[in-house]
């Protein structure tokens, strides 16, 4: 049996709530297995909320912007205490994380590998290369000349940050003449950006559990709208998708892609188009769990919080993965509603059930405080809704979406 003195230790590299590991009573974070050193987020945007009801012994807190004052504490807590792992979820912190291992010899996913799940030029490269998918044609974005290096007579283009997440800092352009005053006003110093083709499509998404360099779980999905197409008042959810020719595809693409990359063990989210012509087209893909409401769609259909998975991954624990997707029953999916737009109204407590709502997260601090949506997963009203087949979760989210705004 483990005890307090031959427990393992572990750096925690938070940049979500601490309450983000606290969800419908269950704490997800292994403290009786292993001895965590967190460094996280300020009071002001959450880092240790609820840290009263599950304390840690060793805490350290930094402002979000101070990526130096991050770098700094996480080398010297590895320097005084003996960690031998690192644990990130959020994909602020992966890249930092994987540095540390990196740098101090640990294990768990390395720095290089993690470039290649971050930087979204060099994801593309290595995805165009190994020829694990069609890549939109692209380029990196560090000067003005750049914007030639694409082909413009196939019509819009998208600019966007190599190192972004949640569709921000993303800019549609109908030509390059528009290119040229949106890039004006961009500093493209530093390779922060890049200009890819706009693909018209359904984004559907995958996501999987690897571990020893295999996938373990996977379950594919389609969003109900675009990510970029966040707005006040707007809506936003996903669906699961679990059988078909185009589930296939997608689980033999996700392989692909992740061998491409890569990656021996850890959580992914993968992005691609489905377009009209029914090809698959290769959006983006993320080295941690996915984020918003898809962990608990994916907990309430198959039994297991994917983001404590990757806890346990990088803790070099055990990681049960509930029943799996060829024996769990009925459907999943949740819609979710931005702020702003109008009163919002929400469901009333006695419809949840009539409606297969099974959970219901209010978002307190949803919004820019002016009426605007920060974004893709700013929510201001989240449900979660189970149905026992495809048809059955389309009518019950239409319902619901009525029935908000009433």
């Amino acid at each position: 049996m483990t005890t307090a003195a031959t427990k393992p230790t572990a750096l925690f590299i938070n940049n979500h709530p601490y309450s983000h590991f606290s969800r419908g009573g269950d704490y997800i974070l292994p403290t009786s297995e292993i001895d965590l050193h967190m460094v996280t987020r300020n009071q002001y945007h959450g880092g240790v909320s609820g840290l009263a009801d599950h304390p840690l012994d060793h805490v350290a807190v930094c402002d979000a912007e101070e990526e130096e004052r991050w770098r700094a504490v996480c080398e010297w807590t590895l320097r005084t205490h003996p960690i031998s792992r690192v644990i990130a979820v959020h994909e602020r912190a992966v890249l930092l994380a994987a540095e540390m291992r990196s740098k101090f010899g640990l294990a768990g996913l390395d720095h290089d590998t993690a470039l290649r799940f971050r930087d979204k030029v060099r994801m593309k490269e290595a995805v165009r290369a190994a020829d694990a998918a069609r890549v939109p044609d692209f380029a990196a974005l560090d000067s003005m000349d750049d914007l030639t290096k694409v082909d413009w007579s196939t019509g819009r283009k998208v600019i966007k940050s190599r190192w972004g997440l949640a569709a921000k800092d993303l800019y549609i352009v109908e030509s390059l003449q528009e290119a040229r005053g949106i890039t004006a006003g961009l500093d493209l110093s530093g390779s922060h950006y890049e200009i890819e083709e706009f693909v018209t499509g359904q984004i559907h998404h995958c996501d999987s559990v690897v571990q020893d360099g295999r996938i373990t779980f996977s379950s594919v999905g389609k969003y109900l709208a675009d990510p970029a197409s966040y707005s006040p008042g707007g809506i936003f959810g996903t669906v699961l998708v679990r059988e078909g020719e185009l589930v296939r595809r997608i689980t033999e693409l996700n392989t692909k892609v992740l061998a491409a990359l890569g990656l021996q063990d850890g959580t992914t989210h993968l992005e691609v188009f489905h377009t009209p012509d029914d090809e698959l087209v290769f959006c983006e893909v993320a080295g941690r769990p996915p984020g918003g409401i898809i962990p608990p769609v994916l907990q309430w259909q198959y039994g297991f919080n994917i983001v404590e998975a990757q806890i346990r991954i990088d803790a070099g624990l055990d990681v049960p993965l509930g029943a799996g997707p060829d024996t769990a029953q009925g459907t999943c999916g949740f819609i979710a509603f931005y702020p702003g737009g109008g009163e919002a109204r929400g469901i009333d407590a006695g419809r949840m059930d009539e409606l297969g709502v099974v959970e219901h997260i209010r978002h307190g601090s949803a919004g820019n405080g002016r009426g605007g949506v920060r974004h893709s997963t700013d929510f201001l009203d989240s449900y979660v809704i189970k149905a026992p087949d495809d048809s059955s979760l389309t009518h019950r989210i239409a319902r619901i979406q009525n029935e908000y705004w009433r």
